[in-house]
């Protein structure tokens, strides 16, 4: 195997793939065509999204939903998104079911007060990523994140874990065996986000100045969790042979710029380019040919 394909390829046991950056640079078509690469190359792969706009449908031209189903007409690929809003019902619903048995209604009101914060949505999607991230059936998990300040956000969640758990439990009660399965899978999941033997976290962004910045300001942010930047994804590149008119010849030779400054800003990543097409990538054939043209 050559660097890249370490990095999208099972190691010693899985291989979990996420993809962030900002809105818009084309996040969701890199991860499509990572999770057709690998399921091609015979991986059992899951293409999951935690971003509430889940354009991997439009993007694979199938229908996605909270429950993992295959993609026909590609062997080995599965397509899932989190469902925010059904999940926080469920998380919700968990919570006050289980307080209901425990606590007088003044208290119930209480939490369920407590319980209207966008805290618990993001936590309800956490446990959702979690449960995907912990099933073994997958050999990779391809991860179509929200824009990067969520991704982030979504990485610092198992921090607000013991309020979370003084919210279950109670002033007086112990936390339960349940909760105490759930923080071990959390604990788990997040062991193996910090392991490069098991996870790539890859940023995209397209070869200007604002991605660039905003990517590596978020890379610099993973570090101090434990987590570093493996893969730098330059999208949109005008190919050489396009270039053929003044207009376009000054494009592409500002993005060779600033390409050079993605290779200097992510010194430890490895860089791919991925070139501008001249249709939009969607559908499963145009994703396969990318697949083929990007990574061989």
């Amino acid at each position: 195997m050559n660097s890249i394909e370490k990095l999208i390829y099972p190691g010693k046991s899985s291989r979990h793939i996420f993809f962030s950056g900002k809105g818009g640079v084309g996040k969701t078509s890199m991860a499509c065509i990572i999770a057709v690469k690998t399921a091609s190359a015979g991986y059992r792969t899951l293409l999951l999204t935690t971003d509430p706009a889940a354009h991997i449908g439009n993007v694979l031209e199938k229908p996605v939903t909270d429950e993992a189903s295959a993609i026909l007409e590609i062997p080995n690929l599965y397509a899932a998104k989190i469902d925010q809003k059904r999940a926080t019902e469920e998380y919700k619903h968990h919570i006050l079911e289980d307080a209901r048995k425990k606590f007088n209604s003044e208290t119930v009101m209480a939490m369920e007060e407590e319980l209207n914060s966008p805290c618990t949505e993001e936590m309800a999607a956490f446990q959702k990523f979690v449960a995907f991230a912990s099933e073994d059936e997958y050999e990779v998990i391809v991860f179509d994140t929200a824009p990067t300040g969520h991704t982030l956000r979504l990485l610092e969640l198992p921090m607000d874990w013991s309020r979370q758990l003084e919210l279950k439990a109670g002033v007086a009660t112990e936390i339960s065996e349940e909760d105490k399965r759930q923080k071990e899978r959390f604990d788990r999941v997040i062991d193996r986000m910090k392991d490069p033997e098991i996870s790539t976290f890859a940023f995209v962004m397209y070869p200007e100045k604002t991605p660039i910045v905003e990517a590596h300001r978020a890379s610099e942010e993973l570090g101090t969790l434990g987590i570093r930047t493996h893969l730098a994804v330059a999208n949109l590149v005008i190919p050489e042979e396009q270039a053929a008119t003044p207009f376009f010849m000054k494009r592409r030779a500002m993005q060779l710029k600033y390409i050079d400054e993605i290779r200097d800003r992510f010194k430890d990543a490895e860089l791919v380019t991925v070139p501008m097409y001249e249709t939009e990538i969607k559908g499963l054939e145009v994703l396969k040919r990318a697949a083929n043209e990007i990574f061989g």
